[in-house]
C-alpha cells in the first residue's frame, strides 16, 4: 500500500527530526534542529502509512522561479521502498503549482537518484544564489562531494 504524502504538522516535528537525523549523523545531508524544522514547517511533506510517517522532504523558496529540494529522507528500514521518489514526484508537483516553470535544483551525494527522476547534473556556480546562502558557511565549501542537479523533466 501507498503512502498518502500531505504537508506536515506541528505534530510531526519530532518525528521528522528522527528521520533526518541519521542522515545528518553521516553527513548525506545538512542538519536540522527541530526549531529549523518548525519555522519552516510549511515546506515539509510527509509520506505517511496510517500515523507512521516513513518519509519526508522540504524545499527552499529562492524567490521568483529558483527552488531547492532538501532534507529528502526516508527510514532506513523502508530504504529503496519507493518512498523517496513519491515524494519528491509530489514535491515537484507542488512546485509547478505554486510557481510557473520552476527552476528546481538539488546538492546532493546520492546524485544517481535525482538523475533517476528526471534532473541532470550542472555545474555548481550555476547556482550561485545556494552558494551565498549555504556554501560559503559550509566546512566543506572548499572540497564539497556533493554533486549539483536541476530538474529537466518536463513531462
Amino acid at each position: 500500500m501507498l503512502p498518502i504524502i500531505r504537508n506536515a504538522i506541528p505534530g510531526d516535528i519530532d518525528t521528522i527530526h528522527e528521520i533526518l537525523l541519521p542522515y545528518a549523523r553521516e553527513e548525506l545531508i545538512l542538519a536540522r534542529t527541530k526549531d529549523d524544522i518548525a519555522q519552516s514547517l510549511h515546506a515539509f511533506y510527509v509520506a505517511a502509512h496510517n500515523s507512521h510517517i516513513s518519509g519526508v522532504i522540504s524545499y527552499y523558496d529562492y524567490g521568483d522561479r529558483l527552488k531547492e529540494v532538501r532534507s529528502l529522507a526516508v527510514r532506513k528500514s523502508m530504504a529503496k521502498s519507493g518512498i523517496g521518489s513519491l515524494l519528491l514526484k509530489h514535491l515537484i508537483s507542488e512546485l509547478r503549482a505554486l510557481c510557473p516553470e520552476p527552476k528546481i535544483f538539488v546538492l546532493t551525494y546520492s546524485p544517481v537518484f535525482f538523475i533517476k527522476n528526471g534532473f541532470v547534473e550542472v555545474p555548481r556556480e550555476t547556482l550561485p544564489e545556494k552558494i551565498w546562502k549555504d556554501c560559503d558557511h559550509c566546512k566543506n565549501r572548499h572540497n564539497c562531494g556533493e554533486t549539483a542537479l536541476i530538474f529537466e523533466n518536463n513531462k
